[in-house]
């Protein structure tokens, strides 16, 4: 996944490690210098996910008192990663997928075409195909962002992997 530019898809459970993964990819990657921005998705209005997303001018809304760039525009030639995708309104994901077909967008309060070069992962705890199926999820969407789907199965799956993961917690623990 690290070697290629294609979007990544972290399919699993709450807790599983999709963050972490999303870490790895990116650092990876070539685009390991640049930024990796983090983004989750779920439970925030359209226009507070627009404004995070994009960005806004000062004075686009009551208390816009600055022009604050947005996640795109942050994670530009590196990684977006966007947590809980599954869980966005429609309206965020038609937004989304101009920025992805078009690879530009417009600050709030702004005329002015901006551009980003991402990689997009994303990161979800159902499936997005089962999502598109219930007309919970665009399909164009979901096809612009499944260049590769990684499932991530649940740590009681993978326990030869627990003596690692406890040996680096408390390694952590005792550096601080």
């Amino acid at each position: 996944a690290a070697t290629t530019d294609v979007p990544v898809v972290l399919l699993g459970e709450t807790g599983t490690g999709k963050t972490l993964l999303a870490h790895a990819i990116h650092n990876s990657s070539e685009r390991a210098a640049r930024a990796f921005v983090a983004f989750n998705a779920s439970a925030m209005s359209d226009t507070l996910i627009e404004s995070q997303l994009f960005g806004h001018e000062r004075g686009a809304f009551t208390g816009a008192q600055q022009t604050v760039k947005g996640k795109f525009e942050l994670a530009n030639q590196g990684t977006l990663f966007l947590d809980e995708i599954a869980d966005m309104s429609p309206l965020a994901q038609v937004k989304i997928l101009r920025v992805l077909e078009y690879g530009e967008f417009e600050r709030l309060g702004s005329e002015q075409m901006l551009h980003a070069d991402a990689r997009i992962i994303c990161a979800t705890n159902c499936s997005l195909l089962e999502r598109v199926r219930q007309g919970k999820f665009r399909e164009d969407l979901y096809h612009r962002l499944n260049g590769l789907t990684l499932l991530i199965p649940p740590l009681r799956e993978r326990m030869e992997e627990l003596p690692a993961l406890i040996a680096a917690e408390l390694k952590a623990s005792a550096a601080n």
